[in-house]
């Protein structure tokens, strides 16, 4: 099941810039190319109003399509307890507002933690 949580335009920089909404949350992110200082470090980070950073995102590419798109994780107090996973896919044509891409909700299953796990 997925989910949109934002509409975003990408622009000739390389940014994504939207609005993040959920049922707690309603903010503008920009989705910003991260100066990497090695390969294991995200290919984005996520900045909420300007400058507060909730998350980060990679590089994908889906194995059924092969479009590339990106696969999101954010994580804030405001977003509640658990990591948010979504991927951030293109449209094929230019939507309202010139929105160019979606970012929708991946429903994961929570991770059981080291205690449920030895019971």
């Amino acid at each position: 099941m997925s989910s949109k949580l934002a509409s975003l335009t990408k622009n000739d920089k390389d940014i994504f810039v939207g609005t993040l909404a959920t049922m707690a949350v309603r903010t503008r992110i920009s989705i910003v190319p991260n100066a990497k200082a090695h390969g294991d470090q995200p290919d984005y980070r996520i900045f909420a109003n300007g400058d507060y950073e909730i998350g980060a995102a990679w590089k994908k590419m889906s194995e059924t399509t092969g479009n590339e798109y990106l696969s999101v994780k954010m994580a804030a107090p405001e977003l509640g307890a658990m990591a948010i996973y979504a991927n951030v896919i293109a449209l094929d044509q230019i939507g309202e507002d010139n929105v160019t891409h979606l970012m929708l909700w991946s429903a994961r299953e929570p991770q059981a933690s080291a205690s449920q796990m030895a019971a």
